[in-house]
């Protein structure tokens, strides 16, 4: 053990080098989409969890769970907060969400594209207008939005990247439905629908409650006017449909979850594996490498050739050539080769992709050669060429 202390001093050396650069290398950015209240990268949502509270006065509670699963805390007036790039509510949900707006609950959806039982419910659609039209090379980087409501300053414009704010709604029932905010095309992005003593507030733009837009110009103050149409009553934030429940499936979870026992039990289980490449190393006398008897066969082969060919049995090569190409039409293409007439020089050059030309010179040599007791050197190496230019 004591002549193994200095792969021990290299693995803590590599280690030590490898925390430093990590410790001194500058921080980059993760750049997806997760609408998480405490991230706070680009596409978090840290900076909105931050506002809330200067929105509502009453307790902003967060969860990873579906509207169905947490039905049994929500109030008759609590807020019901979701963001996510899809909202696909299936027939639980939606009746959840929807009994709890018509008993005078409220609810904030946004998300880029609504479908399942929910939009049909609700008689809502979506559309995506940014790889549309013939106009795709003219667009401007650089979109906007503005509210339509004329109790509010409609001349104002908030912008954003527009390949972030390409979505519209395309269908609502216009009976039950007020358009609050419009984009720089007049196509509604936000809308109030009213439903029975409540509301839904739906927004197909959930980019701009992201970090990177929250943070830049006065883009927080379209995000807290919208926000604003909700009562001041409890809110609940539910992250589920977009992360999903964030729960770490092995016993491990707790380690796991911190970052600080993580980095721990990754660098013991990365220094056991080092640790294990080393010991690999041989303790004993190295076994000889016995080499396996070659395979002579085309050797042997080549030898019997040769010793044909020096005797002037160009006939019995000749004939053993052919043995070997009748054999080989039977197993490849499934012909019978007893008969080699017209018929079967046809259907060859039709299986094999062959000219029917070339197959019908070399049956006539195979032919040949049968009729005569010897042939030439020349007509055995003319033959063989045939041979090989047909297995070509």
């Amino acid at each position: 053990m004591r002549r193994d202390w200095k792969y021990f001093l290299y693995i803590g050396l590599a280690f030590g080098l490898f925390l430093i650069l990590k410790l001194l290398s500058p921080k980059k950015y993760d750049w997806t989409i997760t609408y998480s209240h405490d991230d706070k990268n680009p596409y978090g949502a840290y900076a909105l969890n931050e506002l809330l509270p200067s929105i509502f006065s009453n307790d902003i509670r967060h969860s990873n769970k579906t509207v169905y699963e947490t039905n049994d805390s929500f109030k008759t007036d609590t807020n019901i907060l979701i963001l996510a790039s899809n909202f696909n509510g299936d027939e639980q949900d939606s009746k959840v969400l929807l009994r709890h707006v018509a008993n005078g609950g409220n609810v904030f959806i946004s998300a880029q594209y609504f479908g399942g039982n929910f939009a049909d419910t609700v008689d809502i659609a979506t559309y995506d207008y940014f790889f549309k039209g013939t106009d795709i090379l003219s667009k401007r980087d650089t979109s906007s939005l503005r509210f339509a409501n004329s109790k509010l300053d409609t001349m104002r414009e908030f912008y954003y990247r527009r390949d972030n704010i390409h979505n519209y709604f395309s269908h609502f029932d216009s009976t039950r439905t007020t358009v609050i905010a419009k984009n720089d095309r007049n196509m509604p992005v936000t809308i109030r629908v009213t439903w029975g003593k409540g509301s839904f507030i739906l927004n197909c733009t959930p980019l701009i409650f992201t970090n990177i837009y929250l943070l830049s110009r006065n883009n927080h103050e379209f995000v807290s006017t919208t926000l604003s149409y909700l009562p001041d009553a409890p809110l609940e934030w539910t992250e589920y449909y977009h992360m999903g429940r964030m729960e770490i499936g092995t016993p491990l979870r707790f380690v796991l979850s911190n970052e600080s026992l993580r980095w721990a039990y990754y660098i013991t289980i990365v220094s056991i594996l080092i640790f294990m490449i080393f010991e690999m190393k041989r303790r004993q006398r190295i076994i000889p490498v016995i080499k396996p008897l070659a395979n002579t066969t085309l050797e042997f082969v080549g030898t019997i050739g040769t010793l044909y060919y020096q005797s002037s049995e160009h006939k019995n090569i000749a004939e053993k050539k052919i043995h070997f190409l009748m054999d080989q039409i039977r197993t490849r293409y499934w012909m019978n080769a007893q008969n080699l007439d017209e018929s079967f020089i046809q259907v060859l050059a039709r299986k094999t992709g062959k000219d029917e030309e070339l197959v019908r010179s070399l049956v006539k040599m195979i032919a040949m050669i049968q009729s005569r007791d010897q042939i030439s050197a020349s007509e055995l190496i003319d033959f063989n060429k045939k041979i090989e230019k047909f297995n070509s």
